[in-house]
C-alpha cells in the first residue's frame, strides 16, 4: 500500500511539472517512476496447510499400593509436579492383628526348622551306630569265627589220624575191632564239631550283612531328614518375607509422582479413604506434546513415521519441528485419519487444544517462470505483466497465463525468460511502450 501512494505521488509531481512547463499545450511525453524485479526460473512449490490441534496422552494415573487414610496431599488441581516428588502420604488400615499373625508363623517355622535338624542329628548318629555295628560284625566273622574253626579242624585232624592208625593195628590184630571202633567214633565226632564251627562262622557273616542294611537304612533317614531340613529352612523364608510385607503395609507410603507434568485432576481429600485399586490424581506430561490432525485418504501417502514435519502454532506465533509417531491404517468414526506428530515442548508453552497446522511442502510446476505476485496485472479476463527494455527506459506489454499462485509468487507462462525485467509498482499505469524510471530503494 505504501508503495502504491508512493508511485501515485511521484506520478502526479511529474505531471504537475510536466504541465507547468508546457505553457503552449506542448506535451512531452510522460515517465513513470516504477519498481521492476528478475524473472526466475526454479520448482514452484506451495504449502499445503492442514489443520490440526494441540492434545495429551491420557494422563498417568497415582495410585498408592496399600489403601488406606489420604494422611497428607500435596497437591491442587493444576498444580505443575516433577518426576520423584510426593503427591501424598497414605496411612495403611490396621495392620497390626497381621503383623502379629506373621510373627507367630515365623516362630511356628522357626520351632519346625530346629526339630527337623534335631532329627537330622539323630540320623546322622545313627548311621554312625550302624557302621560300628557292621565293624563289629566284621571282626567276629573274621577272627572269632575263624580261630574256632581252626581248632575244630585241628582236633578233627588229629582224631581221624589215631582212628587210622588203629584200624591198621586193628587189621594187623595187634589191637581189638573194639578200640578201633571207638577211636573211629571220636573222630566222626571231632567232624561233627568242625562242621558246626562253620556253620556257626557262616551265621557271623549274616549278622555283618544285616548290619550293613541298618545302615543303608540309617542312611535313608538321614536323606529324608535333609530334605525335611531345606522344607523347613523354606517354610520359614516364607514366613519372614511374608512378616516383612506385613510390617511394610504397616507403614505409611510416600506415593511418588511417575513422571513430570500437570495435575490435572485430585478425586480425594486429606482424610479420604483411598484404594490401591483406584487412583485418586492424574497426571498429564505436556513434553512431549501431541498435534493430532484428521486427513483423507488421498493424504495418506504425505505423511510417513519417523519423518519430520513443521507444523504452525499460531497462538504462540512460532513454527516448530515434529516428528510423525502415528500414521493410522484404519479411518476413525468421521472416515478420517487421525495423523499424530510429536513436539519437543520443554518450556511448555504449547498448551492442549492451541490451534496448530501442519505444513506439508508440495511440487507444484517444475522448472517454472516465477514472477512476484505483484507483478501480475488482471483486468477483463486478461492477465499481463510489463517487461522493461534493455535500455531501462520503456516497458512492453506481455500477456500470460497464471499456472499457480501464491501470496507473494505466481508460476506464468507466457513470451518471457529467465532473467527478465518486470515491473512491479506502478503496472497500473502503464501502456504499452510506456516511458518509465526505475526507483532505486533510496528514492
Amino acid at each position: 500500500m505504501k508503495r502504491t501512494i508512493l508511485s501515485l505521488l511521484l506520478i502526479t509531481a511529474t505531471t504537475l511539472t510536466a504541465c507547468s512547463s508546457n505553457s503552449d499545450d506542448t506535451q512531452e511525453e510522460r515517465t513513470t517512476p516504477v519498481e521492476v524485479a528478475e524473472v526466475t526460473q526454479e520448482d514452484f512449490t506451495i504449502e499445503r496447510k492442514i489443520a490440526g490441534r494441540a492434545a495429551t496422552d491420557e494422563g498417568t494415573p497415582v495410585t498408592p499400593s496399600i489403601a488406606g487414610e489420604l494422611v497428607t496431599l500435596n497437591v491442587a488441581k493444576g498444580d505443575r509436579i516433577e518426576e520423584g516428588e510426593t503427591v501424598g502420604v497414605v496411612s495403611p488400615a490396621d495392620q497390626g492383628s497381621q503383623v502379629e499373625l506373621q510373627e507367630v508363623a515365623v516362630e511356628q517355622a522357626q520351632s519346625q526348622l530346629d526339630d527337623a535338624r534335631t532329627q537330622y542329628d539323630q540320623a546322622v548318629e545313627g548311621v554312625d551306630t550302624a557302621e560300628e555295628q557292621v565293624d563289629l560284625a566284621r571282626e567276629a566273622s573274621g577272627a572269632e569265627a575263624e580261630q574256632t574253626t581252626e581248632q575244630a579242624r585241628q582236633q578233627y585232624e588229629s582224631a581221624q589220624q589215631i582212628a587210622d592208625e588203629t584200624k591198621k593195628l586193628a587189621d594187623e590184630g595187634t589191637v581189638p575191632e573194639s578200640i578201633y571202633e571207638q577211636s573211629q567214633e571220636r573222630a566222626d565226632q571231632a567232624e561233627s564239631q568242625l562242621n558246626q564251627a562253620s556253620d556257626q562262622g557262616g551265621m557271623t557273616s549274616s549278622a555283618a550283612a544285616e548290619a550293613e542294611a541298618q545302615v543303608e537304612q540309617a542312611e535313608q533317614a538321614v536323606s529324608q531328614a535333609e530334605s525335611a531340613v531345606e522344607q523347613a529352612e523354606l517354610g520359614l523364608e516364607q514366613a519372614q518375607i511374608q512378616l516383612d510385607d506385613a510390617r511394610e503395609q504397616s507403614e505409611n507410603e510416600a506415593v511418588i509422582a511417575d513422571e513430570t507434568g500437570e495435575v490435572a485432576s485430585v478425586e480425594a481429600s486429606e482424610g479420604d479413604q483411598v484404594s490401591n485399586q483406584q487412583p485418586f490424581a492424574t497426571i498429564i506430561s505436556l513434553n512431549p506434546i501431541t498435534i493430532t490432525a484428521s486427513i483423507t485418504d488421498e493424504q495418506l501417502s504425505l505423511f510417513n513415521e519417523d519423518e519430520e514435519i513443521d507444523i504452525e502454532i499460531p497462538t504462540i506465533d512460532e513454527t516448530v519441528t515434529a516428528t510423525i509417531d502415528y500414521v493410522p491404517s484404519v479411518p476413525d468414526d468421521t472416515n478420517l485419519y487421525p495423523v499424530e506428530a510429536a513436539v519437543d515442548n520443554a518450556e511448555e508453552n504449547i498448551k492442549p487444544g492451541m490451534m496448530a497446522s501442519f505444513l506439508l511442502p508440495e511440487n507444484v510446476v517444475e522448472d517454472a517462470l516465477i514472477v512476484p505476485a505483484d507483478a501480475v496485472v488482471e483486468q477483463s479476463g486478461e492477465s499481463y505483466i510489463y517487461l522493461l527494455n534493455a535500455d531501462g527506459d520503456e516497458v512492453e506489454r506481455v500477456d500470460i497465463e497464471i499456472e499457480e499462485s501464491q501470496s507473494d509468487r505466481t508460476a506464468i507462462t507466457g513470451d518471457i525468460s529467465a532473467g527478465d525485467t518486470v515491473v512491479t509498482n506502478g503496472q497500473l499505469t502503464l501502456d504499452d511502450g510506456a516511458q518509465v524510471e526505475v526507483m532505486k530503494e533510496d528514492d
